[in-house]
C-alpha cells in the first residue's frame, strides 16, 4: 500500500528513554508495534518480521515512561491496563506481574490513511448500511476512520460514533482530528457496585448515540457480543443508516458465529436459507492491508453463500499515493473491470475546504476562506421490521422516537434484572 507516515510520531517517541528513541526511529517507516519488557531488549513489530535492540530494558527505562506520561500529558494507565495521549491514536497498554508491578510495555502505533475509504464512500452516501468483516490487524480500525473522516467533511456532528475501547478516537477526551466534527460517544468504564458490566455499558452506549445525539449515520468497530449486536440490530431495522466492523476472516465466519446471527438475516445453517433480511444493505471483508472484497448486496451474497456457492464480488486494491481499482470477480473465477462511482463534484469541492480548514486550524499554513457549498442528504434507508414487529413510521424523527422509547425499556429491563 506503500509508506504511510506514522501520524504524529513525535508524541509518542517523546515518552521514550533516548536510547530507546534512536532505536524505533531507524525503522518507522515499517514500524507498528513497540514492545519493551523488563530484561529482555525492545522489540520492534514490522509488519512481517521483528527486531531487537542491542541493550535490555531496565525497570527505570519502564517507570521513566510511566512518569512522563503522568507529567507531560496527565495520563495514569486504567484499570483494563491502558493509556494513550489525548488526540491522538496511539495506545499504550501496559504488562503486569502477578503481583501488579510494572514489567513491560506494548506501544500500538497508528497511521492516518487519507483516501482509504474513496472506493465505498459513494455507496454509502446513497445511503447505504455497511458491515465491515476481517480479523484484527488487517486495518478495518483504520479504514473506519477514513469513512468518519469523509462522511463527517459532509454531515459533521450527525455522525455519531460509538468507541467500544477508544480504538477508533485514540485514548483521553479529545478525539483524534481525524474524526473531524464527528460526535464521539465513549463506553464509560462499568461500576460493578451498580450491577454494570462492560456490555450493559456498550449497549448504553448505542442507546444514547441514537436516543440523544440525532445522528444521521452511526459508527462501531468490533460488534462483538449479544448486548451490542441487539442493540445494533434495533438500530438498523428502524431505519437509522450504519457502519460498523465485526471479526472473521470471510463472510462465511459470520455465518458461523451464532451470536452475529440477529446482523445477518437469522441464517437456517441446516437449511441453507436466511429466515429474515440482514440489518446491512452491503458487506465487505478486509482481506488485507488495502484489499478489500466488496458484496453489493449483502443478502444475495448471504443466500448464495448458504447455498454453497461463490457470491460475485468487487475486488478493491488501494494504493497510498497511487489511488485504487477494483475488479467484479464472477463466481465461475472470472474477472471483468468493474468502474467505481466518482464522488459528486459538489463533494469534492467540499472535501477540498475541508483539507484548508484543517490545514488553518492545526496552524501548518494559511489560506483563503472558501463558501460553504450546501449537500443534499442521501436517501434514508428503508426501515426493516424486527422479526415479528409491525412496521415503523416512515418518518425519520418519528423512528428515533420509537427506536429511543424501545430502547430505554429494554435497558430498563436489564438493570431491573441485574438488581435482583
Amino acid at each position: 500500500m506503500g509508506t504511510v507516515p506514522i501520524d504524529q510520531f513525535e508524541a509518542i517517541l517523546s515518552i521514550l528513554p533516548s536510547w530507546i528513541r534512536l532505536f524505533a526511529r531507524e525503522y518507522q517507516e515499517e514500524l507498528e508495534e513497540i514492545a519493551l519488557q523488563e530484561g529482555r531488549p525492545p522489540s520492534l513489530w514490522l509488519g512481517n518480521r521483528f527486531v531487537e535492540g542491542e541493550r535490555v530494558v531496565e525497570p527505570s527505562d519502564l517507570e521513566a515512561v510511566k512518569q512522563k506520561l503522568k507529567a507531560e500529558y496527565q495520563v495514569e494507565f486504567r484499570e483494563d491496563g491502558r493509556a494513550g495521549i489525548s488526540g491522538t491514536l496511539h495506545r499504550i497498554s501496559a504488562l503486569y506481574d502477578r503481583y501488579g508491578i510494572l514489567v513491560g510495555m506494548t506501544i500500538r502505533l497508528a497511521r492516518v490513511v487519507k483516501g482509504l475509504a474513496d472506493p465505498i464512500i459513494p455507496f454509502l452516501l446513497d445511503g447505504k448500511s455497511l458491515l465491515i468483516i476481517g480479523p484484527p490487524g488487517v486495518g478495518k480500525t483504520t479504514l473506519l476512520r477514513d469513512v468518519i473522516r469523509q462522511l463527517a467533511i459532509i454531515y459533521g456532528p450527525k455522525v455519531v460514533i460509538v468507541d467500544t475501547s477508544n480504538e477508533i478516537g485514540g485514548e483521553g477526551r479529545v478525539p483524534h482530528p481525524v474524526l473531524g466534527a464527528s460526535k464521539r460517544v465513549q463506553v464509560r468504564i462499568p461500576d460493578p457496585m451498580k450491577g454494570e458490566n462492560h456490555l450493559s455499558m456498550l449497549a448504553r452506549a448505542y442507546y444514547e448515540a441514537v436516543a440523544n445525539h440525532g445522528p444521521q449515520i452511526v459508527v462501531g468497530d468490533e460488534v462483538s457480543s449479544k448486548d451490542d449486536v441487539a442493540v445494533v440490530e434495533t438500530i438498523g431495522r428502524r431505519g437509522v443508516w450504519a457502519v460498523v466492523t465485526v471479526h472473521g476472516r470471510v463472510l462465511r465466519d459470520v455465518l458461523g458465529n451464532p451470536v452475529l446471527h440477529p446482523l445477518v438475516g437469522y441464517p437456517d445453517m441446516e437449511r441453507g436459507r436466511l429466515l429474515g433480511t440482514p440489518v446491512f444493505d452491503m458487506g465487505m471483508e478486509v482481506r488485507g492491508r488495502g484489499l478489500f472484497h466488496l458484496y453489493l448486496s449483502l443478502e444475495e451474497a448471504l443466500r448464495e453463500t448458504l447455498e454453497g456457492r461463490q457470491p460475485r464480488y468487487v475486488r478493491i486494491r488501494f494504493r497510498f499515493g497511487e489511488g485504487a481499482e477494483a475488479v467484479m470477480v464472477h463466481p465461475d473465477g472470472t474477472e471483468e473491470p468493474y468502474a467505481l462511482p466518482p464522488l459528486p463534484p459538489e463533494i469534492q469541492e467540499r472535501y477540498a475546504q475541508a483539507e484548508d480548514k484543517e490545514v488553518r486550524i492545526y496552524g501548518k499554513g494559511q489560506r483563503q476562506e472558501v463558501q460553504t457549498l450546501p449537500v443534499p442528504a442521501p436517501p434514508m434507508p428503508e426501515p426493516r421490521p424486527l422479526q415479528g414487529e409491525p412496521e415503523l413510521p416512515a418518518n425519520r424523527k418519528a423512528r428515533i422516537e420509537v427506536l429511543a422509547r424501545s430502547l430505554l425499556e429494554e435497558l430498563g429491563k436489564k438493570e431491573a434484572f441485574a438488581r435482583r
